[in-house]
């Protein structure tokens, strides 16, 4: 248990000090568009060490015999896929929700409501698809341990995602 607390702490430290400051009591007001401009370039950078990062500790804290490995990895690699793909429905999302933030009408508002809720909903049918196939190789419990340690990464990243972005001002 100890182990995987220090492999997300380690994943963690890089991606909340790599973003601006925030507080936990405080709601950024700011508008996006008076921030720091960060490019496509650095972020797809930053998305790539996350992405290596996810890896790193799951091979840390679940145990795979050679075997297990090469038959794992691969799904694994196909599931990070889909799921960056489904990150890059969110990443536009919040592109779009920055160019329209002063001008924003109730109906772009739910508009970009909806379409983030359905970018999480295909987050999570990626684990409903991907999750039996991980327990076919690895069994139950290491299946399950992947699947914890998959949503606390993708909760860590959706904190740190939500907490640059700015409340919509009615």
């Amino acid at each position: 248990m100890k182990k995987m607390f220090v492999a997300i702490a380690i994943f963690a430290a890089p991606a909340m000090l790599a973003a601006p400051a925030t507080k936990a009591q405080e709601v950024s007001t700011t508008p996006v568009s008076d921030r720091t401009s960060v490019t496509d370039a650095e972020i797809e950078i930053m998305r790539k060490d996350i992405r290596s990062r996810r890896k790193k500790i799951i091979a840390a804290n679940v145990e795979m015999t050679d075997a297990e490995a090469a038959k794992f990895w691969p799904i694994y690699d196909l599931y990070a896929a889909d799921q960056k793909k489904a990150y890059d429905i969110h990443y536009n999302l919040l592109k779009e929700y920055a160019a329209n933030e002063k001008t924003m009408s109730d109906a772009m508002a739910l508009s970009l409501t909806k379409r983030w809720t359905d970018a999480d909903t295909a987050k999570a049918q990626l684990r409903v698809k991907y999750f039996p196939m991980f327990e076919k190789v690895l069994g139950g419990k290491r299946a399950a341990r992947i699947s914890q340690l998959d949503r606390m990464l993708t909760l860590m990243v959706d904190l740190q995602i939500g907490s640059d972005v700015p409340l919509i001002n009615p």
